[in-house]
C-alpha cells in the first residue's frame, strides 16, 4: 500500500506539472479510490502513444469532446494541456467552432422524426 501511495503521489505531481495546476478531480479520486490513478495515467499514455493520429489532433479531439458534452472543467483542462503541447490558439478556436457546428447540425438529425411528422401532418 505504501508503494502504491508513493506511485499515486508521483503521478499526481507529474499531472500537476504537466497541467500547471492541481488536477482536482484526480486528487479527490485519489482519496476515494487510489488504485484508479495509475490506471488513468496508463490509459492517457496509451492513447497518446498510439501511432496513427498525431498528438495535436488527439488534443483537439479531447477539447471537442469535452466541449460537446458541456464539461467546463475538462474543456479548460484540455485547452491548457493542448497549449502546453504546442497547439495554437487558432487551432483550438477552430476546433471549438467546428464542435459548435457539429452540435448544431446534430440538432437537425435528432429532430428528424419530429420534422417528418410536421411535414406529413395536415
Amino acid at each position: 500500500m505504501n508503494d502504491q501511495k508513493m506511485n499515486v503521489e508521483n503521478i499526481l505531481k507529474m499531472v500537476e506539472e504537466g497541467l500547471g495546476e492541481e488536477p482536482r478531480p484526480m486528487v479527490l479520486m485519489s482519496k476515494l479510490i487510489p488504485e484508479w490513478i495509475p490506471r488513468q495515467a496508463q490509459e492517457r499514455k496509451f492513447v497518446m502513444e498510439l501511432p496513427n493520429v498525431p498528438p495535436k489532433y488527439k488534443h483537439l479531439i479531447m477539447i471537442a469532446a469535452a466541449a460537446a458534452v458541456g464539461s467546463h472543467m475538462c474543456t479548460a483542462t484540455f485547452i491548457k494541456l493542448a497549449r502546453r503541447a504546442g497547439v495554437t490558439k487558432e487551432e483550438i478556436a477552430e476546433t471549438i467552432l467546428a464542435t459548435r457546428f457539429a452540435l448544431g447540425s446534430t440538432t437537425f438529425a435528432t429532430a428528424i422524426e419530429g420534422m417528418e411528422y410536421l411535414v406529413s401532418a395536415k
